[in-house]
């Protein structure tokens, strides 16, 4: 399984190519249980709050747990239930194994990237959302920024914020390239409200939902995917997967991913 994802965002024409690695990160917040997985022998302890973690130790969210991290540079990691990561050594390298992240690193800081077997999902200045679905497939959905994505054998798409796409296991095709209802999905994921902080992207991703809405009263956005797609692989509260509305009252008209 061979693609890969790149994210790029401009900043006064200029587009950021150099920073520090990204090889550790503190504990801001953890919900119920997370434990941290020694690389040299395996051993198992509780994370902590305030509790700087490094790698190549490994990350181990429990079920209905999660996890806030934030590096010196303020990227932002928040990682789902179920999940299995860490921080490859040497650059700005997440290692995803199973589960969810999402991952915020601010403009200005050099970006940063979130692998899965072979494929790698890199952006600059973006909140983006990566998850592992049970297929083996891997997900990627933008909440705010632009990100160009690749494949091993040359292809490449282009996603932009309210958009996602998923590329199956054998990573030598996409799947369709589908809108997602911001302003309906947004504040039931648990990676962007299942947190005591607010993101510090969350002005930017609230100019995509006001940009989404312009185009939805402008008639240029009208149908968005299934909203059980759009949740497949993400933790959820309080959305209703089985009550499809109407895009001019602000909500989902369905469409088929296929």
């Amino acid at each position: 399984m061979r693609f890969i994802l790149i994210g790029l965002i401009f900043l006064t024409g200029v587009t950021v190519l150099v920073a520090a690695p990204l090889t550790q990160s503190t504990f801001t917040e953890i919900i119920q249980h997370v434990d941290v997985v020694a690389a040299a022998d395996k051993t198992v302890t509780p994370a902590r709050t305030n509790e700087v973690f490094r790698s190549p130790d490994v990350v181990r969210t429990g079920e209905n747990s999660r996890l806030e991290m934030t590096a010196p540079d303020q990227t932002v990691t928040r990682v789902g239930a179920n999940t299995v990561f860490t921080f490859e050594t040497g650059g700005r390298d997440i290692r995803l194994f199973r589960g969810s992240v999402l991952f915020h690193p601010p403009a200005g800081v050099g970006g940063g990237t979130v692998r899965y077997g072979g494929t790698a999902a890199a952006v600059l200045g973006t909140t983006m959302i990566c998850a592992v679905l049970p297929d083996g497939s891997f997900k990627i959905m933008l909440l705010e920024g632009k990100a160009t994505v690749k494949l091993a054998n040359g292809q490449s798409i282009e996603l932009k914020a309210g958009q996602m796409v998923i590329v199956p296991p054998a990573g030598d095709r996409f799947g369709p390239v589908l809108d997602v209802d911001l302003a309906r999905l947004v504040y039931h994921l648990l990676l962007v409200v299942g947190f005591s902080n607010s993101l510090s992207s969350m002005p930017l991703i609230t100019e995509a939902i006001r940009l989404q809405n312009e185009q939805i009263v402008a008639g240029t956005l009208d149908h968005f995917v299934d909203i059980s797609l759009a949740t497949s692989g993400l933790d959820v509260i309080g959305i209703d997967l089985n009550f499809p509305l109407n895009v001019q009252d602000h909500t989902t008209i369905f469409i088929s991913p296929d």
